[in-house]
């Protein structure tokens, strides 16, 4: 025979070798890789899993950022509206406050101008009172008693009318 002898040994033992390889594969390499396939879907299924979860995460953190922009906005408003509103109220303290000065200036002003209307008539009265007496002294020495009465009488009746 020539250059490549075929034994019966090496044929059982490529035979051997051929049924363990089969057998290898079946019972150890099949299951083996059903174990390694779904580890590998489990991993993807976590991984996508906790990118959704993280998108979620994001999308949760905007959201809650943007309650929290809103919630200033609104306090910003309030605060706004309250200074406003008191502002508003001292304008309108202010503007009470200035009515009632000048009604009590008002006031003040009608009750001096009677005061001083009384003052006036006082003085004229007084006056009037001072120039029948100094009528009646120089009188005394010039008129009679009847000429007295007369010029009383008239002086009286003009005051009357007054």
């Amino acid at each position: 025979m020539g250059f490549v002898e075929i034994n019966l040994t090496s044929l059982i033992q490529l035979i051997n070798f051929c049924v363990l390889l089969v057998l290898l594969y079946k019972l150890l390499y099949k299951p083996l890789m059903n174990v390694v396939d779904k580890r590998r879907e489990k991993v993807q299924f976590e991984l996508a899993q906790a990118e959704r979860e993280r998108q979620e995460a994001l999308a949760l953190k905007k959201e809650a950022e943007n309650i929290l922009v809103e919630a200033r906005k609104q306090a910003e408003q309030i605060v706004e509206n309250a200074r406003q509103k008191a502002e508003q109220m001292i304008n309108q303290a202010k503007s009470q406050a200035k009515e009632e000065a000048e009604r009590i200036i008002g006031a003040a002003k009608v009750q001096i101008e009677k005061e001083k209307q009384q003052v006036l008539e006082e003085i004229e009265r007084r006056a009037t009172e001072i120039a029948v007496v100094l009528a009646m002294k120089i009188l005394q020495n010039v008129l009679d008693e009847k000429a007295k009465r007369e010029y009383l009488i008239n002086i009286l009746q003009r005051e009357n009318l007054k």
